[in-house]
C-alpha cells in the first residue's frame, strides 16, 4: 500500500489555526479534490469535525480513540473507524492520502512514500503544525509555484516529495 501524505503549509509550518485553515486557496482545494477523488483518505477526529462530513466519492478513515462519539454515522457507506495508526498495515487499499491533522501527520510521515505539499508563502500563526521535511529522507521531485491573483490572496507552490530509497518503517 503506498502512503500519500497531503497537507496545505503556511512559510513557517502552520497548518491551522483553532481547527480551521488559515487561508483560502480555490487551486489547492481542487488539487485536494483531484488528487483524493475515488481513493481513500485517513484523518484524525479533529480534521474530520473541522470538514464536518464524510468526503463525497472517497472511503473516509477516521482515526479517533472513541468511536462512540460518531455512532450517528454506523450506519453510512464509505466510512470507517480505527483507533490506531497501527490499523493501517491490515488496510488492502492500493493507496491512502492521509490528510490531518497534526499528531496524525506526525504518526505516519515516517511510514509515507509521498508527501503532496501545498506551500502557502506567507508565515502564518496558528495552533498546529506539519512535521519537519528530513532532507536526508525526501527528495524534492516537481515545485511549480503561483502567483496571488483575484482568487488567491497568496503566491503559493504545489511540491511533490518522494522518500529517498524507498526506504520507509513498517507501520
Amino acid at each position: 500500500m503506498k502512503i500519500v501524505i497531503i497537507a496545505a503549509v503556511s512559510k513557517n509550518g502552520f497548518i491551522g489555526k483553532n481547527n480551521q485553515l488559515m487561508w483560502h486557496l480555490p487551486n489547492d482545494l481542487k488539487r485536494f479534490k483531484n488528487l483524493t477523488t475515488g481513493e481513500t483518505v485517513l484523518m484524525g477526529r479533529k480534521t474530520f469535525e473541522s470538514i464536518g462530513k464524510i468526503l463525497p466519492e472517497r472511503k473516509n478513515i477516521i482515526l479517533t480513540k472513541n468511536k462512540i462519539n460518531f455512532l450517528y454515522l454506523k450506519n453510512q457507506k464509505n466510512i470507517r473507524f480505527i483507533s490506531s495508526i497501527k490499523q493501517v498495515e491490515n488496510f488492502t487499499y492500493k493507496k491512502i492520502f492521509v490528510i490531518g491533522g497534526e499528531k496524525t501527520y506526525d504518526s505516519i510521515i515516517e511510514k509515507a512514500h509521498t508527501i503532496e505539499l501545498t506551500l502557502v508563502h506567507k508565515k502564518f500563526h496558528g495552533d498546529a503544525k506539519f512535521p519537519k521535511i528530513d532532507k536526508k529522507k525526501w527528495k524534492k521531485i516537481y515545485e511549480f509555484i503561483y502567483e496571488k491573483d483575484n482568487n488567491h490572496l497568496f503566491n503559493y507552490s504545489f511540491i511533490r516529495f518522494e522518500r529517498k530509497n524507498n526506504l520507509f518503517s513498517s507501520i
